[in-house]
């Protein structure tokens, strides 16, 4: 069984409340903010244990996410990566810091825009 270690986060997300709400809070989203106000371990580090996937090659934290970055061969990076070391691009598409830096060089450049231009789109039958 491994451990993992995790940061509390400073802005509480839907997602947090989301869960709290399945766990039998019954207040609105402003009643769950102000309860995280009130007991703040933003910032502070805690550890889980537990069979929880991979753990985030950066920190340690539980890797959700694998880096969807091409490699060749129609293979893809699957380096581990926690929420905060994930950067999504596209919704479910997640580089890792290395990938995200040259994904972003190459945007900057004008590479997608030259990538699209070169697309025909595909005319349905009816």
């Amino acid at each position: 069984m491994g451990c993992y270690i995790e940061t509390f986060p400073d802005v509480p997300s839907l997602i947090e409340y989301d869960l709290w709400k399945e766990q039998g809070f019954t207040g609105d989203y402003e009643n769950y903010l102000l309860r995280q106000r009130e007991f703040s371990l933003k910032g502070q580090k805690f550890f889980i244990c537990g069979k929880l996937g991979p753990h985030c090659a950066d920190c340690f934290g539980v890797g959700d996410f694998l880096c969807d970055y091409p490699v060749g061969n129609d293979k893809t990076c699957d380096r581990a990566m926690c929420q905060k070391h994930a950067h999504e691009i596209a919704p479910e598409i997640h580089y890792c810091d290395a990938h995200y830096k040259e994904w972003v060089e190459f945007r900057d450049s004008g590479g997608v825009s030259e990538i699209l231009k070169n697309i025909i789109a595909f005319k349905r039958e009816k």
